[in-house]
């Protein structure tokens, strides 16, 4: 026999889309990616939620700083004009000027004057002048001596607002006509014994120095402090043009000019003439004037918009990195595994005479070299494929009688022996379907008349189980719909279940809620006796007041009238207390009646769903058994189909039977023909 030539294997690259390499790199590229991708998003929300809270942390605390500066700017200006209107010489002086009188002519003038310059000598930096003005006369007088003739009207003037409030004004800045210098007048009601506003106690104060106090509050690289006043009109503002501009002529959205009547201190978004910014404003003090921070959109991501940017460069090389990394190792993964499989081809082609040449020390390595040896066994037993070919030709030839001339050893001795039972048993096989196929031609005649008799009772059969699978359906039918009303009716009562455990919520909330005013009640019953000794104490002073007013004789009178009003007032509160206790009382009482009622509401509603609950238990029992009864019914039905099926399927096959056996007999004598061209022993 020719020795084969032998094949040298050569490795060529993998093409193959869904080879290992493509996978191992397109699993691990994709799992780094999502990876790195978590991680960048991950770090973006961090660095968000951290440059964010920074961002607004110094937008308030800018904010706050601002508004606590201009508070101690003004503050002190506050507490001098509110001092001026409590001092006795300029309300005595204001007591007794009358309408038409001229108040630089009443004795108290001097004295007034010299306490208005001595205020202003205090800080004649920010002081621009101090006055004031007397609403009777309607007349003001300055430091300056400067006093208003009879044009001059009171009540026109902005910080004439104090003596309706009765607490202390800033009013909106203007530029004074002399000076040319922007300031703000702080006014303080002047009032009488009896409470009311007499006159009016106030200052001009400059704001050069608050201007110079605002332009040293930078945030960042581009953002700033407005301060505005309660009208929303700008009193400072980087931009010189919208100095003295309302807030509400900007194209601004609406929630800075709400938060500023609102006096509220927030964080705002917002757009001022497209550009996107962000603030916090604050209100300073009790003066009305609102301060707010502020930086654009693109300063308040900065931040952000570094590290998605770091992130992104990092997150790029990092990438490369590994797709390089992983392309190396898969290289030398897939390499010797191409190699195998160009020899596994070999193999598959039928050509045992092949090299492999895998040198890697890893399971590759050792799986080439298993197959080496593989193959080297496989060399040695080409002789016996070849005489086992050769006789496989001889038995499809019809050649049953075999010899084999080479002595088998390991599992061919297998193949020898099963070559020689195969010969012997091919031999008696014949033989017998020689002597079978007689016996078939005689018997396929009765099978055929057998077969005829067979198909006429199946179809009587098929009929009577037709009719049953009717009536069967009919049933099936009839219990769906019994299932389906038991669903229903138990998904009804379920949710009247459900209805009525929240009014049973609803009235033990309703419970809590009359308990809590239950002890609320109770503690404005001890205030009010809180009151009534205050009432007494009161009543009590107010006596005594008016014992020491009559000892003071006619000095005392006016605070007499004074004690016995605030006696009266005393006892009119003692009344007013009694009347609420008893109010209150009663509806303690009431209280009491409806917790009661609630309990035996609760009551009844947890005995109500107890009982619905059992009925929806039973509902839903039945309709479990209706379900358990439904897939009987089926199954009967099913088993009746199946048994209609088969008897049909046997009438049929009955009729075929009588047809085939009829052919039977004529293949029996061909078989017989056939049998004869094998060569026996």
């Amino acid at each position: 026999m020719a020795k084969k030539e032998k094949t040298k294997v050569t490795i060529r690259k993998s093409t193959n889309k869904n080879g290992i390499g493509q996978q191992i790199q397109k699993q691990i590229g994709i799992s780094v990616s999502l990876v790195l991708v978590l991680i960048a998003v991950v770090t973006l929300l961090q660095v968000n939620n951290m440059g964010t809270t920074a961002n607004n942390t110094e937008l308030k605390l800018e904010s706050e700083a601002a508004a606590l500066q201009l508070e101690k700017f003004f503050s002190p200006f506050e507490r001098m004009v509110e001092q001026q209107a409590v001092n006795s010489e300029i309300k005595s002086i204001i007591n007794t000027t009358g309408q038409g009188q001229n108040i630089t002519k009443n004795i108290k003038y001097s004295v007034v004057l010299n306490n208005l310059m001595e205020t202003k000598k205090l800080d004649d930096t920010n002081i621009f002048a101090t006055w004031i003005a007397d609403i009777d006369a309607n007349v003001l007088t300055q430091s300056d001596k400067f006093t208003s003739g009879a044009d001059f009207d009171v009540t026109s003037r902005p910080w004439f607002e104090c003596t309706k409030t009765g607490k202390t004004v800033l009013t909106e800045p203007y530029i004074d006509a002399s000076s040319g210098k922007k300031i703000l007048s702080v006014a303080a009601p002047v009032v009488n014994a009896m409470g009311g506003a007499v006159g009016v106690s106030g200052m001009d104060v400059s704001l050069d120095v608050m201007m110079k106090l605002m332009e040293e509050y930078k945030i960042g690289d581009e953002g700033y402090v407005m301060l505005l006043t309660g009208s929303g009109t700008f009193i400072y503002h980087p931009n010189a043009e919208l100095m003295d501009t309302k807030i509400q002529d900007l194209d601004i959205t609406s929630n800075v000019i709400e938060a500023i009547q609102n006096k509220s201190a927030e964080l705002l978004k917002y757009t001022v003439n497209g550009e996107a910014k962000f603030g916090y404003i604050t209100p300073i003090g009790d003066t009305g004037f609102v301060a707010i921070s502020c930086i654009p959109s693109s300063q308040y991501y900065v931040a952000v918009i570094a590290a998605l940017g770091m992130l992104l460069l990092v997150f790029t090389v990092g990438f490369i990195f590994v797709i390089i990394n992983v392309r190396k190792i898969t290289a030398k993964i897939v390499s010797p595994l191409i190699e195998l499989n160009e020899t596994a081809e070999q193999l598959a082609e039928g050509n045992l005479d092949v090299t492999i040449n895998v040198s890697s020390k890893d399971e590759v390595g050792d799986l080439g070299r298993s197959i080496e040896k593989t193959v080297n066994r496989l060399k040695e037993y080409i002789d016996y494929i070849d005489e086992i070919s050769e006789v496989l030709a001889a038995m499809a030839n019809g050649k049953l009688a075999i010899r084999l001339k080479y002595a088998y050893v390991g599992e061919f001795q297998k193949v020898k022996d099963a070559l020689i039972h195969i010969s012997d048993s091919m031999n008696e096989v014949m033989t017998n379907i020689a002597e079978t196929a007689n016996q078939v031609s005689v018997g396929s005649d009765d099978l055929a008349k057998a077969a005829q008799g067979l198909a006429e009772g199946s179809e009587s059969q098929a009929a009577a189980v037709q009719e049953l699978l009717a009536t069967a359906t009919t049933v099936a039918d009839q219990v769906e719909e019994n299932k389906n009303d038991s669903e229903k009716s138990a998904v009804h009562t379920k949710e009247v279940t459900l209805m009525m455990e929240e009014s049973k919520q609803q009235m033990e909330q309703m419970r809590e809620a009359m308990d809590k005013i239950q002890e609320s009640s109770n503690k404005v019953v001890g205030i009010i006796k809180t009151i009534e000794d205050i009432a007494e104490q009161t009543n009590l002073l107010s006596l005594n007041a008016s014992i020491e007013a009559a000892r003071a004789g006619e000095a005392g009178r006016g605070f007499a009238v004074v004690a016995g009003e605030i006696g009266n007032l005393a006892n009119e509160s003692a009344r007013a207390v009694n009347t609420t206790r008893d109010l209150i009382g009663v509806s303690l009482s009431e209280i009491e009646k409806g917790n009661a009622l609630v309990k035996d509401v609760v009551d009844s509603l947890i005995q109500a769903v107890n009982k619905v609950e059992e009925v929806n238990e039973m509902i839903q029992r039945t309709a479990e058994s209706a379900e358990t009864q439904m897939q009987s019914v089926n199954q009967i039905r099913d088993g009746v189909e199946e048994m209609s099926q088969s008897i049909q399927d046997n009438s049929a096959m009955a009729e075929e039977t009588s047809a085939t056996s009829e052919e039977l007999a004529a293949q029996a004598v061909t078989l017989n023909e056939l049998v004869q061209m094998f060569e026996l022993k």
